[in-house]
């Protein structure tokens, strides 16, 4: 199972953004958008990849969909259910 705290490191270092703090994300932070934390598809690739190799999760070209990356609490549940056992 995927550890939340790790997770958000990983964010975190792939947004490498000093203003945004670990306990600052929280499960309804957004994730993608002008809202969000990542703010082009690039960031977006690079967090899939990390994930992938980090937790044996497939991430399938049909999962790159806005809905599975909505806010933390949800890509938080989409790697748990994705996850290599």
């Amino acid at each position: 199972m995927a550890d939340r705290k790790d997770l958000i490191k990983t964010i975190l270092d792939i947004i490498n953004d000093s203003e945004v703090k670990e306990d600052s994300i929280t499960d309804e932070t957004v994730l993608i958008g002008e809202d969000g934390l990542f703010f082009d598809s690039i960031d977006v690739l690079e967090l899939v990849v990390q994930i992938e190799k980090k937790y044996g999760v497939k991430v399938k070209d049909n999962d790159l969909i806005q809905e599975k990356f909505k806010d933390f609490k949800t890509f938080f549940d989409f790697i748990n259910e994705n996850e290599k056992k």
